[in-house]
């Protein structure tokens, strides 16, 4: 599995339905946080500018947007999506790299 740093924010900080939204899917258990080729490792959210971060673990890229695909398409949320490597995939890279 890959891993993907995941930055959203919605259109406006203010909205209601955007903050119902988030507290209902906390609340309702969290339920495409997790299945098949992806899960979610860390969720920071950012009240202040009506965003936050999700660190994840996917298949593909096409697990991600299946995730963010109803924030988006939703309520209009912008989502930024960046591969990288974990700790120990960052240092079998190097390794092999030099040698």
């Amino acid at each position: 599995m890959a891993r993907f740093l995941i930055q959203w924010c919605a259109p406006d900080a203010a909205n209601e339905e955007y903050t119902k939204a988030i507290v209902d899917y906390i609340k309702g258990g969290k339920p495409m946080d997790e299945y098949p080729g992806f899960k979610v490792l860390a969720r920071q959210i950012h009240p202040h500018t009506g965003g936050g971060a999700l660190m994840v673990e996917a298949d593909n890229l096409a697990a991600v947007q299946k995730h963010t695909y109803p924030w988006t398409k939703g309520l209009g949320v912008t989502a930024s999506i960046m591969p990288g490597l974990s700790d120990e995939e960052y240092v079998e890279l190097e390794a092999s790299m030099t040698s």
